[in-house]
């Protein structure tokens, strides 16, 4: 087996992680919001649009990112992505007041695919370095970015109250030029034929093509796991909205609601890196089929939870929703191989982009009662996808 230097690449690891856990400064955005809503004198719908527009800004940054890395160096790309970045929140600092809608552009445009950008670098990168462990150094990787928000979350809250909006957005975007620099200098790709002739054992199969885009658009499996994509999302973005309201009726007193945001946020956490990690042993399929079915189980538990059964839904579908996030880039490498993984993973993640915009326009037609069945439902429908997909040696035959 032909590792080359592969000895670096834990070194490798740990400082993605650290981009990771820094990258995801901007999940606290709902603690900023106050303090935009005060420096721009708009009410709060209007300032959460800036960070809806970073979302999906977020999924073409990751487009960008993959195009990017197929015609440029991987230190070149990441440079432009943390330069939009910084940029992002450094001019989003001086907006005058009545220059709000600016924001849209700044934060939501620049930094959004900037941010796109690293995220799909840094990605696509751990299953390249570990092809004989992606899932656990996806699961690692993801993992961090699930613990940004609960570890900067006191920090970001003393900068607001102590400096105020305009310096608490020019200390995160310092921050972001900080970790692009770090970013820059340790991230690399492995040596040419780096384990080139890893083809795993067991139930994680891993290809020897390296299929091009436009392969890979005329096979099923993509198709499926775009699939799955769209399957992950919908019940945990339905009730991570609605949590404290939903539960209102349901004995969620205040002390529970405070509870369950944090279990949740470290159910998560642990859904990122455990199932990965153990699709490592019981292959990427069964890893989907149990994320989705704790789903489901998630789902059907909801319709009679009251009290601390509630928060523990939350807590089912918060390790299932963060499981499965991070079991699309191990399973994108097996399938695809690593060569144009960046770029194949964005296209995946239409599939998440079109569950996040049906989910809210369930919630919004249908009532949260009905949203959920339909919830429940297309974890079903995953479950059902996950048995249509072919073999990782079918695939690879």
């Amino acid at each position: 087996m032909n590792q080359g230097n592969g000895s670096n690449r834990w070194a490798i690891l740990f400082f993605g992680m650290i981009c990771m856990l820094i990258m995801g400064v901007c999940y606290t955005y709902s603690l900023f919001q106050p303090y935009i809503m005060q420096h721009f004198n708009v009410d709060s719908p209007t300032a959460s649009l800036p960070f809806t527009i970073f979302i999906a800004i977020f999924c073409i940054g990751n487009f960008v990112g993959g195009r990017m890395q197929q015609k440029y160096s991987i230190k070149r790309t990441l440079v432009v992505g943390y330069v939009l970045m910084v940029l992002g929140w450094l001019i989003s600092a001086y907006l005058p007041a009545d220059m709000f809608s600016a924001m849209y552009i700044t934060f939501g445009g620049l930094f959004g695919i900037g941010d796109g950008i690293v995220y799909n670098v840094i990605v696509s990168l751990m299953p390249k370095w570990f092809v004989d462990r992606k899932g656990l150094a996806s699961g690692l990787t993801m993992a961090m970015l699930g613990m940004s928000a609960t570890v900067f979350s006191p920090f970001v809250s003393s900068w607001l109250k102590t400096y105020g909006y305009t310096t608490a957005f020019l200390i995160v975007a310092a921050i972001y030029a900080g970790v692009g620099v770090l970013g820059t200098i340790t991230m690399k790709l492995p040596p040419a034929g780096f384990m080139s002739d890893y083809v795993g054992t067991g139930p994680v199969v891993t290809s020897k093509k390296q299929y091009e885009v436009g392969e890979v658009l005329r096979l099923k499996e993509f198709w499926i796991i775009m699939g799955l994509y769209f399957c992950a999302v919908p019940a945990y973005l339905l009730l991570s909205a609605i949590f404290v309201s939903y539960g209102a009726d349901r004995g969620l007193t205040p002390a529970l609601a405070t509870l369950g945001v944090s279990v949740a946020s470290m159910c998560q956490v642990g859904g990122r890196f455990l199932i990965p990690t153990i699709s490592d042993k019981i292959g990427r399929k069964a890893a989907f089929a149990l994320s989705f079915l704790i789903t489901a189980g998630g789902v059907a538990l909801l319709s009679v939870a009251t009290g601390t059964l509630y928060v523990t839904c939350f807590g089912l579908l918060s390790f299932s929703f963060g499981g499965c996030q991070a079991c699309f880039a191990p399973i994108a490498a097996d399938r695809f191989g690593t060569k144009n993984v960046g770029t194949i993973l964005s296209l995946t993640m239409i599939g998440f982009g079109t569950g996040s915009i049906a989910s809210s326009i369930a919630a919004k037609m249908l009532g949260t009662t009905a949203a959920f069945t339909c919830a429940g439902t297309v974890a079903v429908i995953g479950i059902l996808l996950v048995l249509a997909l072919p073999s990782a040696r079918k695939a690879e035959a």
